[in-house]
């Protein structure tokens, strides 16, 4: 895994993080209405995950993969197409809504959260340290 592409995925884990994070504080406080600046992070958080995996699709084409355990083919599952379903469904979710779209977002969110993750571990390797030390260098 590059550089770039490491610490891309790290942004998009910590994203999906701080839209969760957000949109609890959100509930928490029984807004109705999506902040415009929740709805930036969101449209950001989106769009990187297609870079990340444009990216991806690259790395493969000249040839890098993934090495590790045996389910390290699972990375690019992991890593793109379900997250990329999760949030579109997010999205679907929150323009059913009238009020209190960041629901919507929350679960995409979260579920795109763990499968970003997950993609990651495929990666890096499962303990905390392990990630923890491929995350940051």
């Amino acid at each position: 895994m590059t550089v770039a592409h490491r610490w891309l995925g790290t942004v998009i884990v910590l994203m999906f993080v701080a839209t969760m994070v957000w949109s609890l504080l959100l509930l928490v406080l029984r807004r109705g209405e999506t902040p415009l600046g929740m709805r930036a992070l969101q449209h950001w958080t989106e769009n990187l995950l297609v870079v990340q995996t444009v990216f991806g699709i690259g790395l493969l084409l000249v040839g890098r993969r993934v090495v590790g355990p045996a389910d390290a083919w699972l990375h690019s599952l992991y890593g793109s197409l379900f997250p990329l379903v999760a949030v579109i469904g997010g999205r679907l979710a929150a323009l059913r809504r009238e009020t209190r779209q960041y629901i919507g977002f929350a679960w995409g969110a979260f579920f795109a959260f763990g499968l970003t993750l997950r993609a990651v571990q495929t990666a890096c390797g499962v303990g905390l340290a392990e990630l923890a030390s491929c995350m940051v260098r």
